[in-house]
């Protein structure tokens, strides 16, 4: 009844009444739209592109200007093939060029936003509110192939914001996760000594569904195998911010006793990807997006062979970004599920893997909270090392509007989180040094074994 109220009556009223969001109604047609063929969503998803082109040159003056003087049609491709010719972006043309590739149209509401910066930029852009509500129901449609439907009762071990809130955050954010039945948990409070606590408040919440960051939720698993200690089982889990591998959903599902369910996204398009009840691969939003995997030089890879990911959003009409290269790896070439959905499979994502870094009393300081933490601050790139157990620093590029005050804050939040059996020390550099492959290595741990941590070797 309570599952039945929030998704029929409290989530409606709140969405489409109060917020006037079209989440709702786009969560609709998708759920309608996924099975469709192949070949109807490919058709659908090139007459997207076309009109995403044809916006951005009338309304994007560094997309008019570039796709000019290259010599493309401002029409937009004629097939999905023919897109190839269009140039890639990635982070750096954004930063260089962010003003100039957003929308001049006065008719498009725009709200900014911040990636994380696992690739260790954190990255701003912009977004139009309609493009914000598709994304948000393309969330909701991955999250029910997993069993959590609007109105489940959910809860989250997940990076939470920040430094102090204003009471009225609070208060705003505690209404929004009581309106969708969610119970957030701090993945980056997760500690040895800590994990009674997290598992007293996941039993008694008895969730429908656990959304988490993989590698804290691997962690959580092991912890409590260790310690023989049995969590309640819930209908499923649904992990997300890291590569999930093998060994961790095996540990995971005997653990918890609920299958796994793999998601793929990022803060600049949310969800891209995920898995159904087949487990057979992780099902692309065909409706929204256009995913490629290419080579150095940006040419196709072959099927089968791994090479950079890039994305086009074919809704962000706000600051468009087309073929953008988010720095992930994948597999290219993609299946059918035996689902019946026509929304095509992607072979392996590779994704980024962030190191673990682990303290002398036993702390477990998952890699994803430096660019959760980063991305509020002046920080253009930024490494975190542990080259002792008792020592972690970190390097900063910062940008031109860096002011000192800033280092309180970053300094109070790691110091906190690394604990006093830790030595900690902040460097402003000129440089951070890339690999061989041009990658930039976020966070390090060099003490040795992680493989309890790190989920897998990450990319050179």
């Amino acid at each position: 009844m309570q599952r039945f109220i929030h998704r029929h009556i409290l989530l409606p009223a709140f969405e489409s009444l109060y917020h006037r969001r079209k989440t709702l109604k786009y969560l609709k047609d998708l759920e309608k739209t996924q099975w469709l063929s192949r070949a109807e969503l490919e058709q659908r998803q090139l007459g997207s592109l076309r009109q995403l082109v044809q916006y951005a040159v009338a309304n994007c003056p560094y997309y008019r200007d570039t796709w000019r003087d290259r010599g493309l049609d401002p029409a937009g491709p004629k097939s999905l093939e023919d897109f190839r010719n269009w140039p890639v972006i990635d982070r750096a043309t954004i930063m260089a060029n962010r003003a100039q590739m957003r929308t001049q149209s006065p008719n498009q509401r725009i709200i900014s936003k911040s990636t994380g910066g696992s690739s260790g930029e954190p990255l701003k852009f912009d977004l139009n509110l309609d493009s914000g509500d598709r994304r948000a129901a393309a969330s909701h449609r991955g999250y029910e192939w997993a069993g959590a439907q609007l109105g489940a009762k959910l809860l989250y071990l997940w990076g939470v914001a920040l430094g102090k809130q204003s009471r009225m955050t609070r208060w705003k954010e505690a209404l929004y996760h009581g309106l969708y039945r969610r119970k957030m948990l701090n993945s980056f409070d997760l500690t040895e000594e800590r994990v009674p606590q997290f598992l007293e408040a996941h039993n008694r919440y008895r969730p429908d569904v656990v959304v988490a960051y993989t590698n804290p939720l691997y962690e959580f698993a092991r912890m409590l195998q260790e310690r023989n200690l049995k969590p309640f089982s819930p209908k499923s889990l649904i992990v997300g911010a890291e590569k999930l591998h093998d060994f961790q959903r095996e540990l995971i599902q005997k653990v918890f006793q609920a299958p796994v369910f793999e998601t793929y996204g990022s803060r600049e398009f949310m969800l891209m990807a995920a898995e159904c009840d087949r487990h057979e691969g992780l099902h692309l939003t065909t409706e929204q997006l256009v995913l490629e995997v290419l080579d150095d030089i940006g040419n196709p890879t072959p099927e089968g062979q791994e090479g950079n990911v890039a994305v086009t959003d074919l809704f962000n009409y706000g600051m468009p970004f087309v073929r953008y290269l988010n720095g992930d790896r994948a597999v290219a070439g993609w299946s059918t599920c035996s689902c019946g959905r026509g929304l095509p499979l992607m072979k392996p994502v590779l994704g980024r893997v962030l190191d673990v870094l682990h303290t002398p009393d036993g702390r477990r300081v998952p890699g994803e909270f430096f660019p959760h933490l980063m991305k509020d601050f002046s920080v253009k790139r930024f490494q975190v090392v542990q080259d002792r157990p008792d020592h972690v620093e970190l390097r900063m590029i910062v940008a031109s509007t860096w002011q000192e005050r800033e280092r309180e804050g970053i300094e109070r939040e790691i110091r906190g989180i690394l604990g006093p059996a830790v030595r900690f020390d902040m460097v402003k550099v000129d440089d951070i040094p890339l690999t061989g492959a041009g990658k930039l290595r976020v966070v390090l741990n060099l003490c040795g074994d992680k493989s309890r941590a790190a989920a897998a070797p990450v990319l050179n």
